[in-house]
């Protein structure tokens, strides 16, 4: 309650200080009285040429702004593309509207040279352009703390950036490629001070092809730096130790020469977290950070170490012919130790179970990564992306458990231990050529192939006793050797046609070639010194798939307003199923009409397609196994394709006036048929049979949406609330125990933070976050149970800037969330500190705290048809850390102004 009467006051406050009740329009029209469309309008402080807004005219010239700051001087800046700029003097009185009715912007010269005030956002063609010297950062601010104050950008504390209502796909460094798996490398390890322009523009590439619809493009920005950094040396270097035996070290290191760009990154740690970034708090003090969601081996939980080392090379041999290569290594060790309870229904018997494990998993990456684009002139290119990955895994795991009917009856208990090797080396290639001719037809050709070789070892050995099954005693080995590869070839051959950009009609053909291939040793012993060959249950398998498409497109533009899209194709599918003598080979060959279409009509996208999804290949099973003794899984050797039809509503609406950004979005997909799973389990005697099965259609919707609204933006104060929601509907078919059940898992969502910073010195951020997971079930037998598990997380977190040289960070968090399987809920209160002081000019002290009271706890609770299951992992708990970083930033003094 008292964080809430805070922020409550600091709104007050604000609102008081700021007095924000002006407004002012106006039109535009170029010196021929036309008017003057995406013309950018700003609104600045005249004392520091703070921005307080923007905004870009309309079709009719016109703009507008409101909740201006009244009794202090402004500037009105007016530029666009064709026209010279301009900048218009003036202040505003008690609640005005002021009216600059038309103003006419004179012609661009070519013969004079005019000296003018640099804009501070203007649009360049399809780019837009913020010139950073308007936007003031404190002393070693990072570039993600200029993106935030960028209007019209999203920054999200997990790293990613939303424009528009569209997530910014990569981050550029002059137009290059810098570390593009991980934009937070630039925007969390460059200087601020480095950035003259941000440029965002949504991604065309090299193509000549006509877009006229550009919603669907990737959004990029890409930093300019200034000048006297074209050739540049810039990075940092940090080291830190503390309690617990935490460490982690690491170094970012750039060396730019016009043409040639060379970085280096490292890092080491055992904090449970990936990344660069140096500042912890932001990331919740170094457990559960965004940055384990990075394309790197995924995160089983506990406690995590991590060596990585990468290499990054961009260089334009010549005009004409642009490189990148890329080099990573990447070792991370996992331990685990995981502890949980199960319950299983059927009908009147609830069976009961409690595991306990513990692991080490260790994972070894190497990624090569080369590209070349050669421009053969100015209407044709061609493009090579070759992608190396060599992938080696090992893991150790043990495991007890134990299980009772109704509470009473022991079923089993047991203990085992796993351990395992995995090496999977994959290789991507990606080839591309476009040729445009004089009559603007493009002609685009582009193959693709992707391979994945996958080799496994796994050896299991399990010992139980099972009290109704004949009270045995079962001590079995088995070594499981598999080896699969998959490949899929992409061949697109593409005409486009295009009218006077009114419509154009894209002419194509696909052949897509899909292989899967499987084969397995078994080796068991059970109660027995001797292995025996278990060839009769391998499940060897391979899929061979042949999709040959034709299909046409029109894109159509009636107006600025309304556009879409309207086209067809024809699939050809001929899938063939072989599995080694274990089972009759299968061959089929079907034939599809698949429309599609889309329309936007202003700021609303609808689209319908049609679609054809193969199914899941690890669901087709060769052979029936009777491989551990009390249970048996029956052959599934073949399910149809899947024919979905797909739906989507998007929206997104920038007021310019409101400082408003507000995006919707929804999805409904229908199949016409599933893979459902039927279980059958025999409470007399704990016997289990399963088998996958062809099950009916399903229907899963998504719905979503987020807002941002800048409240107060000036030279003293900047505020602004952001949210985001999500509702997902995902549904699954299964029989237990001779009972058909479809499923329901719904998850809503939702996060929310209000932002406010005062002269750039003192930050408070306060959030919400919940999460609420429900399943339902169609059928009312007693062995399906509808549970809900819901939580939330309320905190804030303040930052103290520069206060004596001191800037103090400190975050707390209250997270309710279950506790046992139950749903018995609890409260776990999470408090982070850090304290940086300023050492040998670009070098930082760092003092951190990470969950002072030591209550960190990562729970899980889950449920599905019949199942309810809950868990608690090991998690990084209590450290304090000492740590040191320090930048530097060298450039040529030749190249400064």
């Amino acid at each position: 309650m008292r964080l809430c009467l805070l922020v409550c006051l600091l709104l007050c406050s604000a609102s008081t200080f700021a007095q924000n009740k002006g407004k002012v329009k106006g039109t535009l029209y170029s010196s021929e009285k036309e008017a003057l469309e995406k013309a950018t309008v700003a609104i600045l402080n005249a004392q520091d040429s703070t921005v307080l807004s923007y905004s870009l005219s309309n079709e009719n010239g016109k703009f507008s702004f409101i909740k201006l700051p009244i009794h202090q001087d402004l500037i009105l800046y007016i530029s666009h593309i064709n026209a010279t700029a301009e900048y218009l003097n003036f202040d505003l009185q008690d609640e005005a509207e002021y009216d600059f009715k038309d103003i006419t912007l004179a012609p661009k010269s070519l013969e004079e040279v005019v000296i003018e005030m640099t804009p501070p956002i203007r649009m360049n063609k399809d780019t837009l352009e913020y010139n950073a010297k308007y936007f003031k950062t404190r002393p070693n601010a990072n570039v993600e703390e200029l993106l935030q104050k960028l209007p019209g950008l999203q920054v999200n504390l997990d790293g990613s950036i939303y424009y528009q209502g569209k997530a910014v796909q990569s981050v550029r460094l002059n137009n290059k490629d810098f570390f593009n798996e991980d934009m937070t490398i630039a925007t969390r390890n460059l200087d601020a001070s480095m950035i003259d322009k941000v440029q965002v523009f949504r991604e065309k590439g090299e193509s000549k092809q006509v877009v006229l619809d550009d919603s669907d493009l990737p959004v990029i920005i890409n930093l300019k730096t200034k000048r006297e950094f074209v050739k540049a040396q810039f990075g940092k270097f940090y080291a830190g130790g503390g309690t617990r035996d935490r460490y982690e070290a690491g170094a970012l290191v750039n060396t730019f020469r016009d043409t040639l760009q060379i970085s280096f990154i490292g890092y080491a740690n055992n904090l449970s977290r990936k990344g660069f970034d140096y500042s912890e708090l932001s990331q919740q003090g170094g457990f559960g950070r965004a940055e384990n969601n990075s394309s790197s081996y995924s995160f089983y939980g506990g406690l995590q170490n991590n060596v990585s080392g990468a290499v990054n090379i961009n260089y334009d041999i010549a005009k004409k012919l642009k490189t990148n290569f890329l080099y990573s290594f990447e070792q991370q060790n996992d331990y685990t130790r995981d502890e949980g309870s199960s319950q299983s229904f059927y009908n009147d018997t609830t069976i009961s179970s409690t595991n306990f494990s513990n692991a080490t998993y260790k994972n070894y990456t190497h990624k090569i990564r080369a590209f070349a684009r050669y421009h053969i002139d100015t209407t044709s290119f061609i493009s090579y992306d070759l992608n190396l990955n060599l992938n080696k895994r090992t893991s150790d795991r043990r495991n007890e458990y134990s299980s009772f009917q109704n509470e009473s009856t022991p079923v089993r208990e047991g203990k085992g231990d796993n351990n395992s090797l995995n090496n999977s080396p994959s290789l991507r290639h990606n080839f591309r050529y476009e040729k445009r001719f004089s009559n603007k037809w493009v002609l685009s050709l582009s193959n693709d192939l992707n391979v994945r070789d996958n080799k496994g070892d796994q050896n299991d050995i399990s010992y139980g006793r099972y009290y109704l099954f004949g009270d045995s005693i079962i001590d079995q080995h088995v070594n499981e050797i598999s080896r699969s590869n998959t490949q899929r070839i992409g061949n697109t051959l593409n005409l486009q046609i295009p009218f006077k950009k009114l419509f154009t009609t894209d002419i194509y053909a696909k052949y897509n070639i899909e292989i899967e291939d499987q084969i397995e040793d078994i080796y068991s012993k059970l109660n027995s010194d001797e292995f025996e060959d278990k060839e009769d249950i391998t499940n060897d398998k391979k899929m061979n798939a042949h999709a040959a498409f034709f299909g046409t497109k029109v894109n159509y533009r009636i107006s600025k307003r309304i556009r879409g899209s309207i086209g067809a194709e024809w699939l050809n599918m001929d899938r063939r199923y072989d599995y080694y003598g274990k089972n009759e080979d299968i061959q089929k060959n079907q034939s599809y009409w698949l429309p599609n279409l889309s329309l936007n009509v202003y700021d609303l996208n609808l689209a319908y397609s049609k679609a054809i999804n193969l199914p899941s290949f690890y669901q087709f099973i060769a052979v029936d196994s009777d491989l551990h003794p009390t249970r048996l899984s029956y052959a599934s050797p073949y399910f149809d394709n899947e024919i979905q039809d797909n739906l989507r509503i998007q929206y997104f609406k920038h007021f310019q006036k409101l400082k408003l950004n507000l995006s919707f979005y929804g999805n409904y997909t229908l199949v016409d048929k599933s893979i459902g799973y039927n279980n059958l389990y025999d409470p007399e005697n704990s016997f289990s049979t399963s088998q996958y099965y062809q099950a009916d259609g399903l229907d899963r919707f998504s719905l979503g949406g987020n807002f941002r609204k800048e409240i107060i933006q000036n030279k003293i104060w900047n505020m602004y609330v952001n949210g985001n929601y999500n509702l997902y509907n995902y549904p699954s078919i299964g029989i237990t125990n001779g009972i058909e059940n479809k499923s329901k898992n719904t998850t809503v969502s939702g996060n929310q933070t209000l932002n406010i910073s005062w002269k750039n010195k003192v930050s408070l951020s306060p959030s919400y976050n919940f999460n609420v997971s429900k399943t339902t079930n169609s059928s009312d037998a007693s062995s399906f149970r509808d549970i809900q598990t819901t939580t939330h997380d309320f905190g804030a977190g303040l930052r103290l800037s520069d206060i004596h040289k001191i800037t103090f960070e400190t975050s707390y968090n209250i997270k309710n969330q279950p506790s046992s399987i139950d749903n018995a809920r609890t409260n776990i209160h999470l408090v982070n500190a850090s304290v940086y002081y300023p050492v040998m000019g670009k070098g930082e002290l760092k003092l951190t705290v990470f969950d002072l009271l030591n209550q960190n706890q990562n729970v899980y609770r889950y449920s599905s048809s019949n199942y309810i299951g809950y868990g608690e992992q090991l998690t990084q708990k209590q450290y304090f850390m000492l740590g040191f970083v320090y930048k530097f930033l060298t450039s040529s003094d030749k190249n400064k102004k």
